[in-house]
């Protein structure tokens, strides 16, 4: 059993209030407890350590959000917190689904067979296509692209870590990026 912290109310009061001392003792305190945890969860792209640092930030997260007014301890909440953290990595490795790469074609190479739409139809259509590739290019910055384009093809994280020599969290995070860039594109030509 964890031996308690001496005046943990008040070291996490301290904490909350931006004392980086303070956290780091909660931090120490609570890294064993951190490291057990961690074991239990599994991820595409991440090892131990990296659920060891996600725990910290859960713990961080725990510290800025308790209010010491409810009848939970913070022991109990900051473990609720690191382990939902935890949790959410382990959806979003588990929920994506790759892309078999002999089914991708670039953009910029995609041909128009849709023998229902009139030489017009297929000029905007195009056009649009056209449009949303160079919106591509302008919104990602040079390493989201390259990011996105293994990505698209269906390779993993680790995958493109290795190809591009970046780590899987940079893969990740520029992934996480370009979604959010791309997430506001609307071309009213396609809404046609």
């Amino acid at each position: 059993m964890m031996k308690s912290l001496e005046n943990e109310d008040e070291v996490i009061a301290l904490a909350k209030s931006g004392d980086n001392l303070a956290f780091e003792q909660l931090s120490v305190h609570y890294l064993a407890l951190i490291r057990k945890i961690s074991t239990e969860y599994k991820a595409e792209g991440y090892d131990t350590n990296d659920f060891i640092q996600e725990g910290l930030l859960g713990l961080w997260n725990a510290v800025r959000s308790f209010d010491s007014k409810r009848q939970t301890a913070f022991r109990n909440y900051a473990m609720t917190c690191i382990k939902n953290r935890y949790l959410s990595i382990v959806r979003k490795s588990t929920g994506r689904t790759a892309i078999p790469g002999e089914i991708t074609v670039p953009i910029d190479e995609i041909e128009i067979t849709d023998k229902s739409l009139n030489p017009e139809s297929r000029m905007l259509f195009r056009e649009s296509l056209a449009s949303f590739y160079d919106s591509v290019r302008n919104k990602l910055s040079t390493s989201e692209r390259s990011v996105m384009e293994l990505y698209i093809q269906g390779y993993s994280y680790k995958e493109i870590s290795d190809k591009l020599k970046i780590p899987r969290k940079s893969v990740d995070n520029a992934i996480f990026r370009a979604k959010a860039k791309l997430a506001d594109y609307t071309d009213p030509q396609l809404n046609n």
